[in-house]
């Protein structure tokens, strides 16, 4: 064990290269992804979820290829894979920095925050680079300064730098934020207004496209980042003005922690002698909650969510436990960015829209099999297509494989995201007015379920409020449909994780309550839940009774055996597991009970 004041500290939220040295953060070496990028081109564009250290990554890179930085070579990249054989372009730039998520989005200022950014970023740019420049700077600064636009501006400025022996390297980072906030807090007219047409977006990067071709172009490389590729498509008349990088199978894990550097990152910090689980423990953990993205259907190679894991471990090691919360709240997405992509407002009304409809089929069968588009206008959003290529992007889809027809699979990476997935499901419900709960009736009844072993009045609360709802009835249609939507709602249980189609000695659970007993030492129960369905037009039959005792039966014989498995057990410690049966007509709880193992069923409650 060493003083915990000698260990690097956790990076969580550093966003600075330069940080990394100066305060001595703890840092995954990405710089070998360099020189791949270097031979892709020279106008790339690269896409990935947020909270992945794509900030980070282009704060790298502008420290690699800054002029001013080139006596801090050393200092900067000592131990890194790029150090001991760089590029011939380190060092070689001017380097121009944009980050659009520090523009405010108030769509009512908001061409004149874009320009303030842009304009100051620019200024910045002349401060650091004045004795490079062999420009009069008094005048240059006068004459940006008097642009009354953004794009008059940044032509100005390219034009002091034709011909000039230092080229320009720009980094914009977050390129699509604030019109893709534009897009969901004011809605398409606004946002066709600053991409199409005299846009100010548009002009912006009608004049960064002509920067980059002609005689004495003065921006010789080019590097954008974002969440998603439509802005872009809508700017630049069909995406020519680069490449776009993100699905290249060389460079998947050039964000992201994989499994190795995961290991890596707990074993430096076991120095501190407050972790006490085992490694595998910890990085079993995380992978469910964490890990299982693919950026590529070309690689094997999955990784972890950067943010979360430094989350993770920066809140394990402030009380030796694992955290009470797996699920950093940060991490959530804005519901508004989906909200207006599956919520339709029809003569006042609020509706739920196809996209809505897909939403629900992935999480019933967790993956669906569909091409990724590489950009799409705003106007083909609604495009089945692009809006599953959107939910890749958001993170909210990975690759897993391919079918037999050679199209991609694309599955929900993990339990964090899984959850995300029931946030905007529930979300949405409450909303278009489809279903709503008490949250501190149900968080009341959840507190039964798992220590006193209560569980009726949680399944009851929930099966009311769903019979209830007209909006369901129609929807409650088959026996997995009613498994995804106990999967939401006793998955905002934060007592427990949920898992559906657990594999349980040789057979698939339809949900299982696995207690989090490292953050909840004093939970008493654990369930495994097994679900039934029979058509309405079946039970009303005269042999109706009889299907109701069959599926009971079936229920019984699942239970039993899944309730055997030893590694499950384990899993639950000491906990009491209760087995439940719940059978359901329509949207209508028609049987719910408790196997008892070889003893059978508890008294049962019979048709009604």
């Amino acid at each position: 064990m060493i003083d915990e004041r000698d260990l690097k500290q956790i990076p969580y939220g550093i966003a600075d290269f330069e940080d990394f040295r100066r305060k001595k953060l703890y840092y995954v070496d990405k710089t070998r992804f360099i020189r791949n990028i270097e031979k892709k081109g020279s106008f790339l564009f690269f896409i990935r979820p947020r909270r992945f250290g794509k900030s980070l990554f282009l704060s790298m890179m502008e420290y690699y290829y800054d002029v001013n930085r080139k006596d801090q070579f050393d200092y900067l990249f000592n131990g890194t894979a790029i150090h001991q054989n760089p590029t011939k372009e380190k060092n070689n730039y001017l380097v121009l920095s944009f980050n659009f998520s520090a523009v405010a989005p108030d769509k009512l200022h908001l061409e004149k925050f874009f320009l303030q950014h842009i304009c100051d970023s620019v200024r910045y740019f002349m401060d650091k680079y004045g004795k490079h420049l062999d420009i009069d700077i008094k005048e240059a600064r006068e004459q940006i300064d008097s642009s009354k636009g953004a794009s008059a501006l940044m032509g100005t400025f390219l034009n002091y730098f034709k011909g000039k022996k230092y080229k320009l390297y720009v980094f914009i980072d977050e390129y699509d934020n604030f019109a893709n906030t534009s897009l969901s807090d004011s809605g398409e007219e606004e946002y066709r207004s600053i991409t199409r047409g005299e846009g100010f977006l548009r002009a912006f990067f009608n004049v960064i496209k002509a920067g980059t071709t002609g005689s004495d172009t003065p921006i010789s490389r080019l590097f954008m980042t974002g969440v998603s590729p439509i802005t872009l498509d809508d700017v630049t008349s069909g995406f020519n003005i680069g490449t776009n990088i993100s699905l290249d199978d060389d460079i998947n894990e050039i964000l992201g922690f994989d499994k190795t550097e995961v290991e890596t990152l707990i074993e430096y910090y076991r120095q501190t002698g407050k972790i006490q689980h085992p490694t595998p423990e910890l990085v079993d953990i995380m992978g469910q909650w964490y890990n299982h993205y693919r950026f590529s259907m070309d690689s094997e190679c999955e990784v972890f969510n950067t943010i979360s894991v430094l989350y993770f471990i920066r809140e394990y090691l402030k009380k030796s436990r694992i955290p009470n919360l797996l699920l950093d709240h940060n991490t959530r997405m804005d519901y508004s960015k989906l909200r207006q992509l599956i919520i339709i407002d029809k003569q006042g009304a609020l509706k739920t829209n196809g996209n809505f409809s897909k939403l629900l089929y992935i999480i019933e069968n967790g993956a669906i099999h569909s091409d990724i588009e590489t950009s799409f206008p705003i106007h083909e959003l609604s495009h089945p297509k692009n809006f599953t290529s959107l939910l890749y992007y958001f993170g909210l889809l990975t690759f897993s494989g391919m079918d037999d027809e050679n199209t991609p699979i694309l599955s929900i990476p993990n339990e964090m995201v899984k959850h995300l997935y029931y946030a905007y499901i529930k979300e949405t419900y409450e909303e278009t007015g489809i279903l709503s709960l008490d949250t501190e009736k149900y968080e009341s009844l959840a507190r039964d379920l798992a220590y006193k072993g209560n569980w009726k009045g949680l399944i009851e609360y929930i099966s009311g409020r769903m019979e209830a709802s007209l909006s369901l009835r129609d929807l409650m249609t088959g026996e997995k449909v009613h498994q995804v939507f106990w999967n939401i709602y006793l998955g905002l249980n934060k007592l427990y994780n949920v898992y559906s189609e657990r594999e349980l000695n040789q057979g698939f659970a339809d949900l299982v309550l696995e207690p989090q007993l490292a953050q909840n030492p004093g939970l008493k129960f654990s369930y495994i839940i097994e679900i039934k369905y029979i058509k309405p037009a079946d039970f009303e039959k005269e042999d109706g009774e009889e299907k109701l005792q069959a599926l009971r039966a079936e229920a019984e014989s699942q239970l039993n055996r899944y309730g055997i498995d030893e590694k499950f057990r384990k899993t639950i410690g000491q906990t009491t597991l209760k087995k439940l049966a719940l059978i359901f007509c329509g949207n209508r709880l028609l049987y719910h009970d408790e196997n008892q193992g070889t003893d059978g069923w508890l008294a049962g409650n019979p048709k009604q």
